[in-house]
């Protein structure tokens, strides 16, 4: 089953114990209760003025989620009794005006992955923009959250302009680079080979 959501928030203190601040190996037991989580997820985001909230990702790397509020993009882990803020690990990618987060297994590992559209470009002419957070598919970081590279066609990227979500399949298509005349459009999926999204074009506009 499909299923998108999205939220966030900065200024808000969760937990009394800090989380760490890297997650770069398997758990051997994950604080997982069914409906726990939820149950406190949605009680949790409640307390805020909501612009958008993600789907709960769990895996054997734990148990994750997103929020945005006003302004604001906020990252939470679930310690098996109190959702954790996070959100040092969304450096390197974060945007200044997060608009919506679309939860999907957007890598095909069978985990919820992130993709976050930000609108502070508008404000200077420019255009919608988001971006990939998620695990990549192996190696000693495989449990470590990043921002995604992005091969566009020409560069690598951590940003796709004017992205357009198939909800129900999860696709993103998006305007890949410029060249003269023209600008490519396709869609952008995962090379597991590669650790990245590629640009496959569909055609020239």
């Amino acid at each position: 089953m499909t299923m998108f959501v999205s939220c966030s928030s900065q200024a808000s203190i969760v937990t009394t114990t800090a989380p760490s601040t890297t997650v770069s190996s398997v758990r051997t037991t994950v604080p997982y209760k069914p409906g726990a989580a939820m149950k406190a997820w949605n009680s949790w985001v409640r307390s805020f003025e909501v612009v958008d909230v993600s789907a709960i990702s769990k895996s054997e790397c734990g148990v994750y989620a997103m929020l945005i509020t006003e302004g604001s993009l906020t990252f939470y882990d679930w310690d098996g009794k109190q959702w954790a803020d996070i959100s040092d690990q969304l450096n390197g990618g974060r945007g200044l005006d997060p608009l919506k987060v679309y939860s999907y297994d957007f890598t095909n590992d069978g985990i919820l992955d992130f993709f976050v559209t930000y609108g502070d470009n508008r404000n200077k002419g420019g255009k919608l923009y988001g971006s990939f957070f998620a695990f990549p598919w192996s190696g000693p970081d495989h449990c470590k959250w990043s921002w995604l590279d992005i091969d566009n066609g020409r560069d690598i990227v951590k940003e796709i302009e004017s992205p357009e979500v198939d909800q129900r399949d999860g696709v993103v298509y998006a305007s890949g680079y410029q060249s003269g005349r023209w600008t490519t459009y396709g869609a952008v999926k995962y090379l597991p080979s590669s650790g990245s999204f590629v640009f496959q074009e569909v055609f020239k506009k």
